[in-house]
């Protein structure tokens, strides 16, 4: 009897990875969770960060309203107009503690992902003093010279001019040779929930997705994979969210953020 016990107790696996909670379960799935891959209309797609609707993006109406070139183009428009300092003027926030930190370390409120750890992950400080994004770094922007993010202004006019090419470029290609995906997560974000109600965040694939939306095709193939907390996030649980619980977010600021997003509504424009 005993050595049958002992033969079944060697057949069982063991769990090599606990997962600590410390108000709810519900926690636990903002740190670890599955890839979503589905279809959803472009109207229920936002823009991460700005959260204005994906259709009235500028890097969409430069494909749509046939401009000419980076000057003079709604890209550089907005680049121009939209010029936030701080994650305060990005986020629209005034009270929480996080508001204060460069834009670019910006984080959300169900991110698992802290302001520092972000700035890392994103950009550097260039020769000037400026932060730059990483990514324009790899597209060939000067370390020395240049300055900015595509996300939001100001940018040096090369940046600037490098998002509209590459943004462009990845329009005539899915438009001449169809949109031919490598991977299913090509598209990802994450979806926002409040009752009834839901919209999907853009994260990455951003320029795949603006070619798609301009396009004009009915339902548009994304992911949600989980890069930065779970693959859902709910309105309900603003109690748990990490930049909540470590006093990054006021929770009243974070619910505003997120009803903001869900409604579709872009933040206030701040010239430089």
């Amino acid at each position: 009897m005993f050595q049958l016990l002992r033969r079944r107790l060697r057949g069982r696996k063991t769990a090599t990875d606990i997962q600590p909670f410390s108000r709810s379960p519900a926690e636990i799935p903002y740190r670890q969770a599955e890839t979503i891959v589905t279809l959803v209309p472009p109207e229920r797609c936002r823009s991460n960060f700005l959260g204005y609707p994906v259709q009235d993006s500028p890097f969409v109406r430069i494909l749509t309203r046939d401009d000419s070139g980076y000057e003079g183009s709604a890209l550089e428009t907005f680049y121009q107009t939209f010029q936030p300092e701080t994650v305060g003027e990005l986020l629209g926030l005034k009270t929480s503690a996080i508001a204060s930190l460069p834009a670019m370390s910006a984080v959300m409120p169900w991110w698992n992902r802290h302001p520092e750890q972000r700035l890392e992950q994103v950009a550097v400080k260039s020769g000037n003093g400026r932060f730059l994004g990483k990514e324009a770094i790899k597209l060939g922007a000067s370390e020395q010279t240049d300055f900015g993010w595509q996300y939001y202004g100001p940018v040096s006019t090369p940046v600037g001019k490098m998002e509209y090419e590459r943004q462009v470029s990845v329009f005539r290609s899915i438009r001449e040779q169809g949109f031919r995906p490598t991977s299913a997560t090509q598209i990802h974000g994450e979806f926002l929930v409040s009752g009834e109600d839901w919209v999907w965040v853009n994260i990455g694939g951003k320029h795949r997705l603006n070619s798609l939306v301009a396009l004009g095709g009915p339902d548009i193939q994304v992911s949600a994979k989980g890069k930065y907390g779970p693959v859902i996030i709910r309105r309900s649980e603003s109690s748990i969210w990490p930049n909540v619980q470590n006093g990054l977010f006021d929770e009243a600021e974070a619910l505003e953020l997120f009803d903001r997003i869900l409604a579709g509504r872009g933040p206030e424009m701040k010239t430089q």
